[in-house]
């Protein structure tokens, strides 16, 4: 835990002499920067014990004090909360609800002056508002904050990361310590792929035969996965990868093929359909949330090669496997929405093919070059969009490893193609006006990676490996554009993340 927060933060820790130098030009060291700031005359210099002051007593905001606390305790701080606190000595924060509907359900007010106080709507804004605070204190005790007032929302509500647990196994602890460095720069999403060809890493009661030999969590893992995200206000997002890369499906649930072959699943059997219903609510009984990927990519159905896809064909009077793909998305769709949650696929099936596939599905485009599957194909459809577009939004291999100064340059409205290179000629590019409420965020996905490399890759700290190419604050700066969107230029967003920290 020490590690993690030094670390993070020691790129940021040098400008905050630069802040208190002037409070009408300063920059505060805060990545993402808050939609408003204003600086203040006088400076705030926090003890070493440090009170959070609380009136209300509920499970939540008793929870985000005590993650604050053990925060704290990383940089130097001895931390305790309650109603009041005893004696004088003590820095006093005090977390406060309100019913500011302006803040949203995830804006705060951070206000410093001789006391500390955060004010939100909701227990993610209030969490939000400690992340900022813990960055401005990262200096550790004794050392001067500027006197400030913040006011604080992000621009859009889905903020991710996606690591690929299929392809290169990851320990639980690696995720426990990135949901952590996720919710320092307020990204709120994190999907992992924990299903493909290669693997399949979850236990499983219903079907023992399906986690792979040495490549999967207990339920008592997972436990820790849930628990470090509801502690860090971080939404897991499970995918299992269907209709295909399914091998490993196959390998444990032999009944699911289809008799085409390629590592998919018979998408026309109804037999199908019932046990993927009961594996997804084994995973979701695990893993609560409002989300689920379904994958739904890189794969096609003939109709002609398996007898039981032919027969629902015919039955449901589809003259191309292409609709009976989206008949799929459909019937998956409605089992989620069942279960109350809103599914996101990738990139992969017609918009405007009959029967063409729910709006209340989100698509997750990766590649603009894709005929017919543009985002902006998407958008006239009807469709809201996950922005995970593969430049600059990819993690994989040396050739899609984009730089963390183009990443600066981007915003949520941006799709890059395939491996594009500057000056972005492939890249579709979209007014925020014309596209507003249709784009719900964006996330970062690191493909095929190993463990060892994927905190250089992704937050610049760790060795790099040349395998994987330069390591970069790659993460920091996706966070920045999509909580704040185009508000503040590259230059500025370089240099409070650290450009001399790059290795």
């Amino acid at each position: 835990m020490r590690h993690l927060t030094l670390l993070l933060l020691a790129g940021m820790v040098t400008f905050v002499s630069a802040s208190r130098a002037d409070p009408a030009t300063a920059r505060l060291p805060l990545v993402p920067y808050p939609r408003q700031v204003e600086i203040h005359d006088g400076s705030f210099i926090p003890s070493t014990e440090v009170f959070l002051s609380h009136e209300d007593a509920r499970k939540e905001i008793v929870e985000i004090a005590e993650t604050c606390i053990s925060d704290l305790a990383v940089i130097g701080f001895a931390a305790s909360h309650g109603k009041n606190p005893v004696g004088n000595e003590a820095s006093v924060v005090m977390l406060n609800l309100s019913e500011d509907k302006d803040l949203g359900n995830e804006g705060y007010r951070l206000e410093i002056g001789s006391k500390i106080s955060i004010t939100a709507v909701t227990g993610d804004g209030l969490f939000w508002g400690t992340r900022t605070l813990l960055q401005l204190m990262s200096p550790g005790p004794g050392h001067e904050i500027s006197r400030l007032s913040i006011v604080d929302k992000p621009e859009f509500e889905y903020r991710g990361l996606m690591i690929d647990n299929a392809r290169n196994f990851h320990s639980i602890d690696f995720h426990v310590e990135t949901i952590r460095k996720l919710a320092l720069f307020k990204l709120n999403r994190y999907q992992i792929h924990f299903s493909d060809h290669q693997s399949y890493t979850l236990p499983s009661p219903l079907f023992p035969d399906l986690p792979t030999a040495g490549r999967h969590y207990s339920s008592e893992e997972i436990g820790r996965l849930v628990d470090a995200a509801r502690r860090y206000h971080i939404m897991i997002v499970p995918e299992i990868d269907l209709p295909g890369h399914a091998s490993a499906l196959l390998h444990g649930i032999k009944d699911l093929g289809c008799g085409s072959g390629g590592g998919k699943i018979c998408i026309g059997d109804e037999a199908s359909y019932q046990t993927l219903s009961k594996l997804c609510s084994e995973v979701m009984d695990m893993i609560p949330g409002a989300y689920w990927h379904l994958g739904a990519d890189e794969v096609g159905y003939d109709g002609t090669k398996c007898a039981r896809c032919a027969a629902r064909m015919k039955s449901e009077k589809f003259e191309s496997g292409d609709q009976l793909f989206n008949h799929f998305i459909n019937r998956m769709d409605s089992f989620m929405q069942g279960k109350g949650r809103k599914m996101l696929v990738w990139e992969g099936f017609f918009p405007n093919l009959e029967p063409r596939v729910q709006k209340s599905v989100i698509v997750c485009p990766f590649d603009v070059k894709h005929a017919g599957k543009l985002p902006e194909d998407y958008f006239e459809a009807g469709y809201k969009i996950l922005n995970t577009s593969w430049t600059p939004l990819y993690v994989a291999d040396r050739t899609s490893m984009t730089p963390p100064e183009v990443i600066a340059r981007w915003s949520p409205y941006m799709f890059g193609a395939g491996r594009s290179p500057q000056p972005f000629e492939y890249w579709r590019k979209f007014r925020p006006e014309d596209c507003q409420g249709k784009v719900v965020g964006a996330q970062t996905c690191s493909w095929e990676i190993e463990e060892k490399a994927e905190t250089g890759l992704l937050f610049g700290d760790g060795p790099g490996f040349p395998e994987y190419g330069r390591p970069g604050k790659r993460l920091p700066i996706m966070a920045e554009r999509v909580w704040t969107g185009s508000g503040t230029t590259a230059k500025d967003l370089l240099e409070r993340v650290g450009e001399s920290y790059w290795r």
